[in-house]
């Protein structure tokens, strides 16, 4: 069952400011901002995916040029 409702349900307190706090200080914005910023959970990852690609963009510009040994930085030597 959906709920429907109209704008004029909210007419008593839809231009009514926003309540100021009356004890405590509003949190910065930026302060807001960082409180629910994304959680890294792994430390480095970021840094690791980036060498990594890194490293194969690195490799396939040396296929393009010529000047690579084996094919995308592939080791078939097993």
């Amino acid at each position: 069952m959906m709920i429907t409702r109209k704008i004029e349900d909210y007419a008593d307190i839809i231009n009514v400011p926003r309540p100021e706090p009356q004890v405590f200080m509003r949190m910065p914005m930026h302060k807001r901002a960082a409180q629910f910023a994304p959680f890294a959970a792994l430390v480095g990852y970021d840094k690791m995916v980036d060498n990594t690609a890194q490293k194969h963009e690195d490799d396939i510009e040396q296929w393009e040029r010529g000047n690579g040994d084996n094919e995308f930085g592939c080791d078939d030597s097993w």
